[in-house]
């Protein structure tokens, strides 16, 4: 039996219409719902944060993750603690991006306050004015002590009169900037004080931003911050030993990270590093470098005898990194004076080794180099911070030494890459 062919009917275009209208909709509805932001979630990028982010996911992401350039700087992103992108967005897709960015936000005393602090500024943005230093002197003074006011919550009668409130607070605004501690209200005040408000409340979200990518630390630990220049030692929390440092200076800065400290070596040599050999030491002659007590071992390096004049001092605390950067003593005790203390090659030096040799357990005894390994290996943090809230609630400012509020917080810069040569062009370019 034969079928008859039949022929194919068209497509009801009718009912094509209806159904690409179904699609579209759909379509829209999608893209609306992707775009559609949560006002909580801008609200809290817009108040604390650096991030532009357009969509739930974008702002999430960026406040808990941090949006740095981190070609930009020395250390290790490791040291910086990271929620999987794959977590966000199955928040945002089930709805509840702002209630998990929330939960992973820090819990710290340090996170909270600072973010506290801003809502305050927030609050005095439109009284803060700055003094101008251009002639009226007696403005000046009244418009420091509205800065004062302002700044520490001080009751200061804005007058054009010198009293001795305003003193006092003229030491404390030095010491919670940085500054000399002088009275003196002298060209580096002058240029902190002229500092305008919006350029507080940027350096306090980059902070904010810098905290909440901070690893959590466990009771005990020490803390080394570069722009304060100052270490700490916690125990149970608590603050029980604090020393002025000197780090790396601009060319050779002190690296971000951490690691738990293994070693103390009492009566260190000093082996000379090849690039500081290189650029410090190898033009030397044989007597020039007798008179820095250096001398060459029988590898053919270079290196120091222990002793108190020392580089390293009498001892060095270790905590092993591919930086080959430790906390020596110093036999250049000068440096501690200063205010700015970014002169070493990248390793940390301690106003108080000694204090912190005790702290964890062991007594200085003089003779040859000795090496302690520590029972109890306490995690040391290399941090960067410049600006927080200090353990008496004074807000504390510090200068931008390495330049990383500009630099993490700056766009990476696409390089197109080399194209590569093959052997043919590489014949033919001779």
């Amino acid at each position: 039996m034969r079928f008859k062919r039949v022929k194919q009917l068209p497509l009801d275009l009718a009912n094509l219409k209806i159904n690409m209208k179904i699609i579209f909709l759909i379509l829209l509805n999608t893209l609306l719902f992707a775009n559609q932001v949560d006002i909580r979630l801008k609200d809290y990028q817009d108040k604390y944060s650096m991030c532009k982010g357009k969509s739930d996911y974008q702002i999430s992401k960026c406040i808990l993750n941090g949006n740095f350039n981190y070609a930009n700087f020395r250390g290790e992103r490791s040291a910086f603690k990271r929620v999987s992108n794959s977590q966000i967005k199955k928040a945002v897709n089930e709805g509840w991006a702002y209630e998990f960015t929330m939960q992973n936000l820090p819990e710290t005393r340090r996170y909270e306050e600072l973010k506290n602090y801003l809502d305050y500024v927030y609050t005095i943005k439109d009284q803060y004015v700055t003094p101008n230093f251009s002639g009226n002197e007696e403005e000046d003074i009244i418009r420091m002590k509205r800065v004062f006011n302002l700044l520490y919550q001080l009751n200061i009668e804005e007058t054009a009169e010198i009293t001795t409130e305003f003193e006092e607070a003229l030491l404390q605004y030095q010491s919670s900037h940085g500054l000399t501690v002088d009275g003196e209200i002298g060209p580096r005040t002058k240029t902190s004080l002229k500092i305008p408000i919006n350029a507080l409340i940027t350096k306090i979200k980059k902070n904010l931003a810098i905290e909440r990518v901070t690893k959590d630390k466990p009771s005990n630990y020490i803390l080394v911050n570069i722009p304060e220049y100052t270490l700490y030692y916690y125990e149970n929390y608590e603050e029980v030993l604090k020393m002025k440092t000197v780090v790396g200076k601009a060319k050779m800065r002190t690296p971000i990270f951490n690691r738990k400290m293994k070693y103390v070596v009492l009566n260190p040599k000093w082996n000379v590093p090849p690039s500081i050999y290189k650029k410090e030491y190898a033009h030397l002659s044989a007597e020039e470098l007798e008179k820095k007590n250096l001398r060459y071992g029988s590898d053919g390096k270079l290196y120091q005898p222990s002793g108190k004049n020392n580089a390293l001092g009498l001892v060095k605390f270790l905590f092993p990194n591919k930086f080959n950067v430790y906390m020596h003593d110093t036999p250049a005790k000068s440096k501690f004076m200063r205010t700015k203390r970014a002169y070493s090659h990248g390793c940390i030096r301690l106003e108080k080794p000694m204090a912190l040799l005790h702290k964890l357990g062991y007594d200085y005894n003089k003779g040859n180099t000795k090496w302690k390994t520590l029972e109890n290996r306490i995690p040391v943090y290399i941090e960067y911070h410049t600006a927080w809230i200090d353990e008496s609630g004074v807000i504390q400012f510090r200068d931008d030494v390495y330049g990383y509020e500009k630099k993490l917080f700056s766009k990476p810069v696409y390089r197109k890459p080399k194209p590569k040569i093959t052997n043919k062009e590489a014949l033919n370019s001779f």
